[in-house]
């Protein structure tokens, strides 16, 4: 069974977020804050981490580079799940190494289709 992490300050969103990758076939775990992923996935990486941008003690961008920069592990997806829709900040993600952005309000279906594109580009490599 796939794995994933959702990180999210909100946890009606965590929440919402987990019972859609739950439905997925995913195992979740859920963070509160950055550092709660940090250590999460020290522990045992996932294959999927769903992040906010803005997090407690550390933020999203902060998460990904610092799970990026560690080459001796397998390397997640990282998708980040947030209200923002500025391009410069969309933009700035995907050049940290995040695989995708979903603007917030989503849905499941919306959800699938960014993991069945990932799973294609993935594949490709």
């Amino acid at each position: 069974m796939p794995s994933c992490i959702v990180a999210d300050d909100s946890k009606i969103m965590r929440m919402l977020i987990s019972k859609i990758m739950e439905n997925f076939g995913y195992s979740v775990d859920e963070a509160e804050n950055g550092e709660d992923v940090l250590e999460q996935c020290a522990k045992n990486m996932p294959d999927l981490v769903i992040c906010d941008w803005e997090l407690p003690l550390i933020d999203g961008i902060d998460v990904l580079l610092k799970i990026r920069t560690d080459k001796k592990v397998k390397q997640p997806v990282f998708i980040f799940c947030s209200y923002k829709k500025d391009t410069q900040i969309i933009e700035q993600a995907l050049n940290a190494g995040a695989d995708d952005f979903i603007m917030r309000p989503f849905d499941e279906d919306i959800i699938a289709s960014k993991l069945r594109i990932i799973k294609i580009l993935r594949g490709v490599r």
